[in-house]
C-alpha cells in the first residue's frame, strides 16, 4: 500500500502542523487520519542542566564502533537530556518522542517517516503497510520507501522506547530497522527498561552498544559545574552528589531546596 504524506506547515496555512497521509487505497480510518505532532519530532531543549563532554565522547565513541546505542535508565537519570545535547551537536539529527499512542502501528510509522524524510519534502509515496498484515517483507518495503526518499540522518534517535515493548509488531520491526540502516547513520534508543530479547541480543554482536544508568549519572566535577550554573553553593553540590548517587532528578531536587 502506498501513502501520499502531504505537508502542511503552520507558517503557510496559519494551522497547527500536521501531516496527513492520504491512501490510494482504502484502509483502516486510525491509519489514514493520523495528523502529525510535529514537537514530537523537535530535540527537546535543555533546561537546567549542563552538556558534559563526557556523555559526548562516549556517544560519540559508540556511532563509530556500533550501528544502534541503546540508553538505558530510570526516570530521572538523565538519558533524554544527554541525548539531546549530543544530537544538537551532532548537527544532521532526527528526533522522535516516544508515549503510549505510539504503539499503533499506523501513528509510529507515520511519525517515523516523517522524522527521517523531514517536513521540507512537499509530497512523497512511502510504502505503509497494515498492522493486520504485517510481516517482515512489508516492513523492509517500508523502511527501504522512507530511506529512499531523502537523504538519511546521520543520526535518529527514538527517545523513550518503552512505550513500545509490547507492541505486536516491535520484535520484527527493530532488528529490520537496525539492519536497514544507511552506513552514514547511527541509531540511539532510549528506555527505562530491559528491552525485549531480540534487541537485547544484538549486543553480543557488537551491533548494539548499550550505555547503563551508572554511565548516566554526575559525577563531583559535573555536579559541581551544575551547581554554579543553577546558583547553589559548591558545598550543597557535595552533600547532594553523595546523596543522590549523581541521578540528575535526585540533584535538581537537592538544588532546589538550597535555593530556599
Amino acid at each position: 500500500m502506498m501513502m501520499s504524506f502531504q505537508y502542511r506547515d503552520a507558517c503557510d496555512s496559519g494551522e497547527s502542523e500536521s501531516l496527513t497521509p492520504t491512501a490510494y487505497t482504502s484502509h483502516r480510518p486510525s491509519q489514514s487520519m493520523n495528523h502529525i505532532l510535529w514537537e514530537k519530532l523537535r530535540i527537546p531543549l535543555a533546561q537546567n542542566t549542563i552538556e558534559r563532554e563526557r556523555l559526548i565522547g562516549l556517544f560519540d565513541r559508540s556511532t563509530k564502533t556500533s550501528s544502534a546505542t541503546l540508553i538505558s535508565g530510570r526516570a530521572g537519570t538523565g538519558k533524554t537530556e544527554a541525548v539531546a545535547a549530543f544530537a544538537r551537536r551532532s548537527g544532521n539529527s532526527s528526533w522522535y518522542s516516544l508515549g503510549p499512542p505510539d504503539a499503533d502501528w499506523g501513528i509510529f510509522a507515520t511519525h517515523f517517516a516523517a522524522a527521517v524524510i523531514g517536513s521540507e519534502t512537499r509530497h512523497s509515496d512511502v510504502f505503509m503497510p497494515d498492522d493486520s498484515r504485517m510481516r517482515e517483507p512489508e516492513i523492509e518495503s517500508f523502511l527501504t520507501s522512507v530511506f529512499s526518499l531523502s537523504e538519511a540522518p546521520g543520526l535518529i534517535v527514538i527517545d523513550d522506547i518503552h512505550h513500545i515493548f509490547d507492541a505486536k509488531w516491535f520484535e520484527m520491526f527493530f532488528p529490520l530497522l537496525i539492519r536497514s540502516l544507511p552506513p552514514q547513520t547511527h541509531l540511539v534508543l532510549t528506555c527505562r527498561s530491559k528491552p525485549p530479547a531480540p534487541l537485547w541480543r544484538m549486543r553480543s554482536k557488537q551491533v548494539l552498544n548499550v550505555v547503563d544508568e551508572k554511565v548516566l549519572a554526575f559525577d563531583l566535577d559535573e555536579t559541581e559545574r551544575l551547581y554554579k550554573l543553577l546558583g547553589v553553593d559548591i558545598a550543597a553540590s557535595r552533600e547532594a552528589h553523595a546523596a543522590s548517587f549523581g541521578r540528575i532528578g535526585k540533584l535538581l531536587m537537592h538544588a532546589e531546596l538550597n535555593k530556599r
